[in-house]
């Protein structure tokens, strides 16, 4: 499949600001089920990006706006090849929670193991991860199961949480949005070991009645690691192993590692934010 993407964000203040400096991850990157065949970023008032990699591996773009100004239009125009990034007749059944602990060696896990900002492993999260595990031994479908009971469970409110709610509050709550479920998925995967990091993106609703949640924003979702598989996707918030409609941008630890735009700037405060994405597939 291939896709367009717009993602656009506008911001306006109070007042002329100076001094704003802002980081982007909004470039999808190649990987083996996605090929980003073009992406253009366009900042005005006109600025020069400068790009380089995170320690996650995302596409940074970094720009600086010393000059005053009342308004800031951010837009991403990419164009995206996906192919399926597992075969759903052959599901990553099979593997153990014996194998884990090997895990906790290896470099592409050992973060994903731990405490971050947003997402901490706790007792209570432990607890109630066992609870849904039950008595599976296998990784996929302990992983599976947890996909599930958050769907099943939780409440899709976007009024309930920001972008600073921690994993434990949404736990408790049980309501909240996509990032809010990744991060509920995040913490209650790694209580048990399992290796699972937190990814930003986007996905095309190809259902008749376009009912999947999140689709007319940006998306999140988790991967989960599975010796001999390596990093499969799973959406909490639609119940889905992720497959060709997903369009992946930037993975880390939980948000605060893969946010779209982070920055900070001097003067006013901001008035009024619009944030738009549009995904589109290309026949």
């Amino acid at each position: 499949m291939q896709f367009k993407v717009h993602h656009r964000t506008e911001y306006h203040y109070s007042r002329p600001i100076t001094n704003n400096s802002n980081e982007l991850r909004l470039t999808p990157p190649n990987t083996e089920s996605q090929q980003c065949l073009s992406s253009y970023i366009s900042v005005v008032p006109a600025t020069r990006l400068k790009s380089y990699s995170d320690l996650n591996g995302n596409r940074v773009h970094h720009f600086e706006i010393p000059r005053p100004h009342q308004r800031l239009s951010i837009d991403c125009f990419s164009t995206i090849e996906t192919q399926p990034a597992v075969d759903f007749s052959d599901l990553p059944y099979g593997s153990s929670h014996d194998t884990l602990s090997a895990c906790c060696s290896l470099e592409k896990c050992h973060t994903f193991l731990q405490s971050s900002p947003l997402v901490e492993v706790t007792p209570e999260s432990w607890r109630r991860a066992i609870d849904i595990q039950d008595h599976s031994t296998d990784i996929f479908q302990t992983s599976y199961a947890i996909m599930e009971y958050i769907f099943e469970h939780y409440t899709y409110d976007p009024d309930s949480t920001t972008v600073t709610t921690h994993a434990n509050e949404v736990l408790k709550q049980q309501t909240g949005v996509c990032q809010d479920f990744a991060h509920a998925m995040t913490a209650l995967c790694r209580s048990i070991h399992i290796p699972t990091r937190y990814v930003s993106g986007y996905f095309f609703d190809a259902t008749r009645d376009h009912i999947l949640r999140g689709a007319s924003a940006s998306h999140a979702w988790v991967e989960v690691y599975i010796p001999h598989f390596g990093w499969i996707g799973l959406d909490p918030t639609n119940n889905k192993v992720v497959d060709e409609t997903y369009i992946k941008v930037a993975t880390g630890q939980d948000y605060r590692a893969v946010a779209p735009i982070m920055g900070s700037y001097y003067g006013g405060e901001r008035s009024g934010l619009v944030v738009s994405v549009r995904v589109d597939r290309i026949e």
